[in-house]
């Protein structure tokens, strides 16, 4: 494939200074071929296409978050973001030997400490290199981005302390007080047309998967079975600190855990890991169920992590257990950290990197069983 025109416009990019012009606040919108919209944030020496609703969610999401939150919960939402990511001031020694390779192949010149690095993120996997898609994609980005600091000049949007207020006035749009309208650029002929696009924000957010019995017979047995007087399970579900690669595919991914924990014992009672975990969540359901037949079923589990009390909430009506939020507790986040150093200990005694694991007879990232859900 061609890189020149990718590397050409990201050169006139940096040249055109647009991350003087937008801020990261300043999102655009900009519709690829296929018609998916990106919508388009820009930092200094950098700038992310969040691709889709996927994306946007993610954006909305990461932007909105307490800074009192969680490092766990900030992990978990950066590697959410589905996006194309554009970083601009990478040295030689950063590079790739391919993209090093490519670079200068394209015949356009960048100078030390100011090279382009491009990757495609998508949600819980590892920022990995563009496809020809995605290639064409960010080249359309490049393109818009340049026409819109021109474009948007002749409304006196010339610096990044500067708003879209005399474009969106320019428009007579109604209902503007009641809509947040962000700009929307397609690609018309050699140009580009400009028009106003709300901002969905409340339309959009994360969902996560609800187990629940339709097997009348299984789940009058669970119902039926009786609860241990007094019994606590804790249960965290969350991403994976650590990088892994798929049974399948060459990308590699954040897989989500299960941990269940007696804190009355003090005991671990099961660690599971999935890959896909809107594919696979019925095997934490099936975990879980089998816990109560060799450990007694509790009266009561608090749930951590986000995940968790959606997919239990309808599940522990069905069978007799009150199933509530976990909350802040220290000891369960103590846990978990220390479950992510032992895990990335046994990486580093196998020779692994952040992001290269390979799957053995013993590995813990990929299981096979049947869901009870």
């Amino acid at each position: 494939m061609n890189h020149t025109p990718l590397y050409a416009l990201a050169k006139a990019y940096m040249q055109a200074g647009l991350d003087e012009i937008f801020s990261e606040n300043d999102l655009i919108c900009v519709v690829a071929e296929d018609g998916t919209p990106y919508y388009v944030s820009i930092a200094q020496n950098a700038f992310a296409a969040y691709r889709g609703e996927k994306g946007l969610t993610g954006y909305l999401a990461l932007s909105l978050e307490e800074e009192s939150a969680s490092d766990l919960a900030f992990m978990d939402l950066q590697q959410a973001q589905e996006c194309l990511l554009a970083l601009l001031d990478a040295h030689s020694e950063d590079l790739e030997e391919q993209e090093l390779a490519q670079i200068n192949e394209s015949n356009v010149a960048f100078e030390e400490g100011s090279y382009p690095q491009f990757r495609s993120k998508l949600q819980y996997q590892y920022p990995w290199y563009l496809s020809e898609a995605e290639q064409r994609d960010l080249c359309l980005i490049l393109e818009a981005m340049l026409f819109a600091k021109t474009y948007f000049a002749d409304y006196k949007k010339q610096s990044k302390h500067q708003s879209f207020s005399y474009w969106l006035d320019s428009l007579r749009l109604e209902e503007s007080e009641t809509h947040e309208y962000i700009p929307c650029l397609q690609k018309a002929g050699e140009d580009f047309t400009v028009t106003a696009r709300v901002l969905q924000d409340e339309a959009y957010g994360f969902s996560y998967p609800q187990a629940y019995f339709t097997d009348e017979e299984k789940q009058l047995y669970y119902k039926r079975m009786k609860a241990k007087p007094g019994k606590v399970y804790y249960h965290a579900i969350g991403l994976l600190s650590e990088a892994m690669m798929p049974e399948k595919g060459e990308r590699p991914v954040f897989p989500i855990f299960s941990m269940v924990y007696d804190p009355q014992l003090h005991q671990i009672l099961d660690v599971f890991l999935v890959e896909d975990y809107d594919e696979e969540h019925g095997k934490f359901v099936s975990r879980l169920l089998e816990l109560f037949e060799e450990n007694g079923k509790p009266q009561a589990i608090h749930c951590f992590g986000k995940r968790t009390l959606p997919l239990l909430s309808k599940l522990g009506p069905q069978i007799g257990i009150m199933v509530v939020d976990g909350g802040e507790n220290q000891e369960m986040n103590a846990i978990i950290e220390n479950m992510f150093e032992e895990l990335s200990q046994v990486y580093d005694s196998h020779d692994h990197d952040h992001h290269h694991h390979e799957h053995g007879p013993d590995c813990s990232c990929h299981h096979h069983g049947d869901d009870q859900e």
